[in-house]
């Protein structure tokens, strides 16, 4: 009697305390006055003279929205044209923008005289703010009568606590800034309200508690709880109202089913409290049970965490820790709350059926969760438990449980109070058990729609793939009735674990079913979850790395978001580590599949995410057919997906699973894998230039395993790099170069020739634009061919002259030529000349010496040195040598007083036949050039060598 009379006084005085609150507002605003006042938690409303106005066109009413959430603050016109179209403001968007904020004005001040100033909604550079002198936000009183709640708790006044939370909570009519929630520049404000919100629910219920309502506090806090399962304080409150209520066995299973969820989710412990008040039921300690609180006394309800710091908050509120937040973040799912929500519409006229499905940690809990705060109609909470075999029913004993807490008025039926007594008779009589089966089946079902006809109801049942065969054939013997009754029944599950399922699914469809299938956030989405958990903005790349690691998966980007502690984390999230609740959830699927699908996953995660099955079958010493089965069933498990353009070719479902997978292989077996991998991939794509980096990727992490694998990735590294130069990807090319050469020391084998790698190397870093380490690398191959040549008379005496004329030849030398290096290139020619006696390769080093002496003034000496190369070019015979020495000579000869002479070379280029395409184009470009004055000062050669042709020398 005592808890029915103050649950029913609570409800009276949340009415009469929020008309009391309204008018005492008003009061206290005195001689400000208040020209509009907004209602932002919830879809937003404006009162203008105390009359709800129309505030237009969606994006007008985002528009307020975001003006509202930053009242009293400018809202710079860049913030606002990104939060209403998404990044991507169309060309007429200021135009927009201007009129919806006249429209506004009209609204919110309709007795403003023409050509006056706006006092409301005011223009204030960069932007607009709505003034708070002459406004009012519901967000605002929320505060304040949360905070005065916590200070009666203070106090040890509970029920004034129960009248201000209750006032608090009264004032919330939905998603608070509903138009614009999704905004990144507004999430971190929604998420601070829900987070308070939820503590003030939380509150209420402890203030419940401490008046003696323990049956109201239960019924609240088991809904709170199958919403919000994660929350400590929640499961503290609701397993003390338990026991309180004489359900002990009921709250200790709160308290271990939250331990048991702490551990397998986040890896961690229950906090202390939670701890010793397990520990007080199990001794049934006297402090626990209720007394009538003297005037000034502490509450024996549990105290609310300390790091939340709410009760003690006498100023502004501050934020909600990154974890808790983080906890109730949602965002997306724009789409299927709609869905979710025309289905309850549609239960006024007739039933309906929800299901939704998708790969585990998709949000399809959390989506049930914000549907049930937006239904309006009670929402029956049932959830199959994962890592424990529950007893049959036990599904919907949860269902049944929360329909008497809400429904006290309904008779429960006799079958159905054998189920909760769990006082059902063991029949041997195969005909008796199937009838008494059948008859409590009905006395539920008529139980459930009964509840249902006086407004609609809502049953959700939560993992469904988890559920036991008597609760699924009582879901399909459910399902006929919902369209005659005003029942929505939504049911989540796997989408890779719906093949047991198929008979249940294929009742349901029956009754008119709405399906929906959950993919990930999007990157903008991706984007807001992350500003909100992070609680300040991040950049588009960072999400997008997000977003490629985890394909939007929430409860992966959830997990990775929380390490984002550094700058440089955030900056390159791709080196981030495998979260460690990732890592287990991957792991603990996984080993769920048999040992041969294992192996074969292990492998193909060395592979990597994207792999050729051929290959992966190869390195697994599989069979191609066996393989392609192991595939079925780990895509049947929703860990590998086909690729649908690439015949043959799987890639894991997430990338994050694939490291995860990769990180548990040990060191020496990942090496001894991807070797394997190398001599499969290799022979599987011979010929295919888009291949040969991946090749090469594989060898080069072989490399330490022994000589040979480092002379095989050296050459694959080299193969690579080739191919990359070939496609204009220099930079890459440049990195595989320098991978080749460090493969090749590696190898340490005395047939390794390393300049073909520098003379490569060096290429690239020129075509890259970076001859500052391009031509020390191109002394580096002259150095070395003279050594081979020292060493072996049998040397390509070619080899100088070729690096020689690729280190001089393109213009950009002279970038790096100054200096230290330029001498060191002097010297290295001049040590060439010195052990060259052939006429070809002895005039293309005069020549490239005449050009690499261009900087230390002596003139006469160029000319000489070139002078002498060309005499030796036309003895030569060869057109090729005579077309590079030219070449050189217009390079050489670029100081004042050489015109004629370089006039002379482009002469004779131009008449010189037969010469390789390479050669053809520079002359045609020299033809192009030749009436130009080649002498301004710093202008430098006319025309450069292809480098390309220069190494080919």
């Amino acid at each position: 009697m005592i808890n029915v009379a103050v649950a029913g006084a609570s409800s009276r005085t949340a009415s009469d305390s929020l008309r009391w609150a309204e008018a005492q507002a008003a009061k206290a605003r005195g001689a400000g006055r208040v020209l509009a006042e907004f209602r932002a938690l919830g879809p937003l409303e404006a009162v203008v003279a105390g009359r709800l106005v129309d505030l237009g066109a969606p994006k007008q009413r985002a528009l307020l929205a975001l003006l509202v959430s930053r009242a009293g603050q400018p809202v710079a016109v860049e913030v606002i044209l990104e939060a209403l179209w998404a990044e991507h403001p169309p060309p007429s968007a200021m135009a927009s923008l201007q009129a919806y904020v006249a429209n506004l004005r009209r609204v919110l001040e309709p007795d403003r005289a023409p050509r006056t100033p706006a006092t409301v909604l005011r223009t204030c550079p960069p932007g607009y703010l709505l003034d708070k002198r002459v406004i009012d936000v519901d967000v605002q009183r929320f505060s304040g009568h949360a905070t005065a709640g916590w200070q009666a708790w203070d106090r040890g006044d509970a029920q004034q606590a129960l009248r201000e939370f209750e006032v608090a909570l009264a004032l919330w009519r939905g998603q608070a800034y509903a138009e614009v929630a999704n905004a990144p520049c507004v999430v971190p404000e929604v998420a601070r309200l829900e987070e308070l919100r939820l503590s003030v629910v939380e509150a209420r219920c402890a203030a419940l508690l401490a008046v003696g309502a323990h049956e109201v506090a239960v019924a609240e806090l088991d809904a709170f709880v199958h919403a919000y399962p994660l929350r400590e304080y929640g499961c503290e409150l609701l397993s003390l109202a338990l026991y309180r209520a004489g359900r002990q066995a009921d709250a200790l299973g709160v308290l271990r089913a939250i331990q048991r969820r702490l551990a397998e989710e986040l890896g961690i412990d229950p906090r202390p409290a939670l701890q010793h008040l397990e520990r007080e039921i199990l001794n049934q300690v006297p402090a626990l049970e209720w007394r009538p609180a003297p005037p000034v006394a502490a509450q024996a309800v549990p105290d609310r965490p300390a790091a939340t710091g709410r009760g003690r908050t006498t100023g502004p509120l501050p934020a909600a820790s990154p974890a808790a937040a983080d906890g109730e973040v949602f965002v997306g799912r724009e789409v299927a709350l709609r869905q979710l929500l025309e289905a309850m519409s549609g239960t006024a006229v007739r039933g309906r059926v929800v299901t939704v499905s998708g790969e585990p940690g998709i949000g399809k809990t959390s989506l049930l969760r914000r549907f049930a705060t937006l239904a309006g109609a009670p929402v029956l909470w049932g959830s199959c438990p994962e890592h424990v075999t529950a007893p049959p029913l036990w599904l919907w004993e949860q269902i049944l449980r929360a329909a008497g807490t809400c429904f006290p008025q309904h008779p429960v039926p006799e079958p159905v109070a054998e189920l909760l007594n769990g006082d059902l008779q063991q029949m041997v009589d195969g005909t008796e058990v199937a009838t008494a089966t059948l008859r409590r089946f009905e006395a539920i079902v008529h139980y459930l729609t009964d509840a249902a006809q006086a407004a609609p109801l809502v049953v959700v049942l939560d993992h469904l793939h988890r559920a036991d065969p008597s609760s699924l054939r009582l879901l399909a013997h459910l399902a006929e009735s919902v369209p005659a009754n005003r029942l929505l029944l939504a049911v989540s599950y796997r989408s890779g674990e719906a093949a047991a399922l198929a008979d249940t699914l294929a009742a349901l469809a029956r009754s008119e079913m709405t399906r929906i299938e959950l993919d990930g956030l999007t990157v903008q989405e991706t984007r807001s979850l992350a500003s909100a958990i992070l609680r300040h903005e991040i950049g588009g790349p960072t999400a997008e790395a997000l977003w490629d690691r985890t394909e939007g998966n929430p409860f992966f980007l959830r997990e990775l978001i929380k390490l984002l502690t550094t700058e440089q984390r955030l900056a390159h999230p791709h080196t981030v580590p495998v979260p460690m609740p990732v890592r287990e959830v991957v792991l603990r699927r996984i080993a769920c599949l048999p040992q041969p699908v294992v192996d074969v996953l292990s492998v193909a995660a060395v592979a990597g995410r994207h792999f050729d099955i051929e290959v992966v079958a190869e390195a697994a010493s599989v069979e191609i057919e066996a393989a392609l089965e192991i595939m079925d069933t780990a895509g049947a498990a929703g860990l590998i997906v086909e690729d649908q353009q690439r015949l043959g070719w799987f890639r894991f479902t997430h990338a994050l699973a694939a490291e995860a997978l990769y990180e548990t292989t040990g060191r020496l077996r990942r090496v001894r894998l991807h070797r394997r991998i190398g001599v499969a991939a290799a022979r599987a794509w011979a010929g295919d230039p888009d291949r040969t980096t991946e090749i090469a990727r594989h060898w080069l992490l072989a490399a330490e395993l022994d000589p040979s694998a480092a002379a095989h990735a050296a050459a694959h590294a080299a193969t690579a790099a080739r191919a990359a130069d070939a496609r204009g990807a220099f930079g890459a090319a440049a990195t595989l170069w320098r991978q080749a050469l460090t493969a090749a020391d590696l190898a340490q084998r005395e047939d390794t020739d390393r300049y073909p790698l520098l003379l490569g190397l060096g290429v690239s870093l020129y075509r890259a634009g970076d001859p500052q380490d391009g031509l020390p690398v191109f002394i580096e191959a002259i150095e070395e061919s003279l050594v081979a040549a020292e060493a072996d008379e049998g040397a390509d005496p070619s080899r100088p002259a070729a690096a020689a004329v690729a280190a001089v030849g393109e213009p950009l030398w002279r970038q790096a030529g100054d200096g230290e290096v330029g001498r060191r290139l002097v010297e290295v020619l001049e040590r060439a000349l010195a052990g060259v006696t052939g006429r070809a390769q002895r005039a293309l080093l005069l020549s490239c010496l005449a050009v690499a002496r261009s900087s230390d003034g002596d003139q006469a000496r160029r000319v000489a040195l070139s002078d002498e190369a060309l005499a030796l070019a036309r003895l030569a015979d060869d057109p090729v040598v005579l077309a590079r020495v030219l070449l050189l000579r217009v390079s050489a000869l670029d100081g004042g007083g050489h015109r004629d002479r370089r006039h002379q070379a482009v002469t004779e280029l131009l008449a010189l036949p037969d010469l390789p395409p390479a050669l053809t184009i520079r002359v045609r470009q020299l033809r192009a050039q030749a009436d130009l004055p080649l002498d301004v000062a710093g202008e430098g050669p006319a025309v450069a060598l292809v480098t390309g042709e220069a190494a080919g020398a």
